[in-house]
């Protein structure tokens, strides 16, 4: 009993020496420990050393050393080298110390920063995908894996090189950790087609490495749609022309998505028009009144208004054709007649100017033939006459002559293959040998879903070849999906009744996009008891397919990389948390699952109060039965 208490006695005291250096240091301490470096920057794995000068004279006593957790320490008189092959310790703080001849303890700590690049940054919107609007807020996130310690962490938000701002993590852990940024934006128009993305820099001081570690994301093109904008001011006087003079109205906008004009026309001015340039090449006094532009997109709408006033020819009796326009395919027979004068014409002077076809008069009715309509830009066939004051009174006979497009291919600009979600990309339409082109409206499709139609400007008579483009932001739900366009000539009522319609070939898309779990994520803790089933399902869905890997419990198991994870019957080992990596070529995302066993017979560590009054009791017999022993 003696031997163990001289024992119990001999090891306290040795653990109370110990324990005096670490908590017993004078901080007014005129000779104090110097280290060199006074600071140390080290990564993780690898190697560092460090000298202290532990007096500056001469020590008092031989009391004084290295307290450090791994390393070797050697002494040469009162200096101490402390050197580590691999550091592997993430908090960790060498502490110099001596003992003056007042029992008095001198001591200095050296300050070491263990750090470990990030080892992925990753960048996206949080819980939102595809386009933008204007003025609304949303929220960029910079996720940035296993990075110590996070509290130097630098994290920097772009778009394009302009820094947006600049955040700092308040998380005080040494070890490597996982951690999400966020910043609030309101994008405008300006920032269509801008590229977002963020960097991670550990700032460590000057003690770090020369070229501090920074790891940049990936870049997101943004897609903002706005309303449309007019490119040219409104009209608000009044527009003059004379009949038989050309009208063209201009009411041209930018929008994303691209706009849609719709135009209200005065009652008798002609058939619907959906182009941004409205134009008459001749126009009557039917034209006469306010033209109104609807522009729209999914966003808004903005409205222009043109007041036309037509003067006429001071001709009361005007001729008149039936039928009133004409419509006719290249190559085809067509005919007119013209009625002269409602009445009796005044005299003899009256007729019919064209430039093909033949005409044949039949008293004040005049009849005009075309065998073949082989010309494009025909003259304005017209039908006049004079009166008695040589003043001349005539009208004119508007001809539309069209070729259906010989072929409409369909593809992607400048790219081929897989497309990425979130990512803009251009569809364009090829129309070949069209006319007249302005006539036109090209339509895209997805499926069997309208995206956008589109219409040319081109004022060209003759067949012309054109492409059409449209720019699209796919998403997940886009994968598989099939892109096509459609080219219709819109020739008005007296236009074939059914309307040359040529549509294009087909394209399947394939949608990459980042892994997105089936299920919720786990917070809250799973709690077992020993020898039941244990199943974590960390299902995702992801284009390319995605991978996983799981990192377990130190003791758990073998390592895993399925999309479940399941132990028949758990024991004490399985405890812990499980983080499932779910991964491919376009981001990853983590999932965490905490684990508790119940069951378990476990020893638990007493408190170090508990502890110290324990050993202080055990201290105390000890001391009662020696001091009886030696009386």
């Amino acid at each position: 009993m003696f031997s163990l208490c001289y024992a119990f006695l001999a090891v306290s005291l040795l653990n109370s020496l110990h324990d005096f250096h670490v908590s017993s240091c004078d901080e007014k301490c005129a000779d104090k420990p110097v280290f060199t470096p006074s600071r140390l920057v080290v990564k993780f794995g690898d190697p560092t050393s460090a000298t202290c000068l532990a007096c500056q004279h001469t020590c008092p006593n031989d009391l004084y050393g290295l307290e450090n957790s791994m390393g070797n320490a050697t002494k040469n008189g009162t200096t101490i080298s402390w050197e580590v092959d691999s550091l592997t310790e993430w908090d960790t703080s060498p502490m110099c110390y001596y003992t003056d001849n007042d029992d008095n303890q001198c001591c200095s700590t050296l300050p070491v920063t263990v750090y470990q690049p990030p080892k992925n940054v990753s960048f996206s919107f949080l819980n939102h995908a595809g386009p933008m609007t204007a003025g609304h807020l949303y929220t960029l996130q910079c996720h940035v894996q296993e990075v110590a310690p996070v509290g130097n962490l630098n994290v920097t938000f772009y778009r394009g090189q302009t820094e947006l701002h600049r955040l700092q993590s308040n998380n005080t852990e040494k070890t490597p950790v996982n951690e999400t940024f966020t910043l609030d934006i309101t994008p405008s128009k300006e920032d269509d087609g801008g590229q977002y993305w963020c960097e991670a820099k550990l700032d460590l001081g000057p003690e770090g490495p020369q070229t501090p570690p920074v790891v940049e994301s990936g870049k997101l093109t943004a897609t903002v749609y706005y309303e449309p904008q007019l490119k040219e001011s409104s009209h608000p006087d009044l527009i003059t022309i004379t009949e038989g003079d050309r009208l063209q109205l201009n009411c041209s906008a930018v929008g994303n998505p691209s706009p849609s004009y719709n135009w209200m026309l005065p009652s008798a001015s002609g058939s619907p028009f959906s182009g941004d340039i409205l134009t008459i090449e001749s126009v009557t006094l039917e034209h006469k009144g306010q033209y109104t532009c609807s522009v729209h997109n999914n966003i808004g709408t903005v409205t222009v208004k043109f007041n036309v006033d037509v003067k006429d020819e001071n001709c009361a009796d005007k001729p008149v054709f039936t039928p009133s326009r004409l419509v006719v395919k290249f190559g085809d027979p067509t005919s007119a007649k013209c009625l002269v004068c409602q009445h009796t014409c005044p005299n003899e002077v009256f007729g019919l100017e064209n430039s093909v076809g033949n005409a044949t008069k039949n008293g004040t009715t005049i009849s005009w033939e075309v065998d073949s309509l082989t010309e494009w830009d025909i003259d304005a066939i017209q039908c006049y006459y004079a009166d008695n004051a040589d003043n001349q009174c005539c009208s004119t006979l508007p001809i539309t002559v069209y070729q259906p497009p010989k072929n409409v291919s369909f593809s992607f600009l400048n790219h081929a293959g897989s497309m990425t979600a979130g990512h803009q990309y251009t569809l364009q339409c090829n129309v070949q040998e069209v006319a007249p082109v302005g006539k036109l409206n090209v339509i895209f499709y997805r499926g069997q879903t309208e995206l956008h139609r589109l219409q040319s400007n081109n004022t060209e008579k003759t067949p012309v070849t054109e492409t059409f483009t449209l720019d699209i932001t796919p998403s997940k739900e886009d994968d598989g999906g099939q892109y096509w366009c459609e080219a219709k000539l819109d020739l008005g009522p007296e236009g074939p009744q059914t309307p040359p319609v040529v549509e294009s070939g087909k394209l399947t898309a394939t949608v990459y996009y980042e892994p997105q779990l089936k299920g919720s994520t786990h917070p809250d803790l799973i709690t077992l008891t020993e020898g039941d089933r244990l199943q974590l399902n960390c299902s995702a869905v992801g284009n390319p397919s995605p991978s996983y890997n799981w990192t377990l419990p130190s003791a758990s198991g073998s390592p895993f990389s399925g999309d479940i994870l399941t132990i028949e019957s758990v024991t004490s080992v399985d405890e812990g948390q499980y983080i499932c990596s779910v991964h491919n070529t376009l981001g990853t995302v983590p999932m965490k699952f905490n684990v508790v066993v119940q069951g378990l017979q476990l020893t638990t560590a007493t408190p170090n109060r508990s502890t110290s009054s324990l050993l202080i009791h055990r201290f105390t017999m000890c001391l009662m039965l020696l001091f009886f022993a030696l009386v």
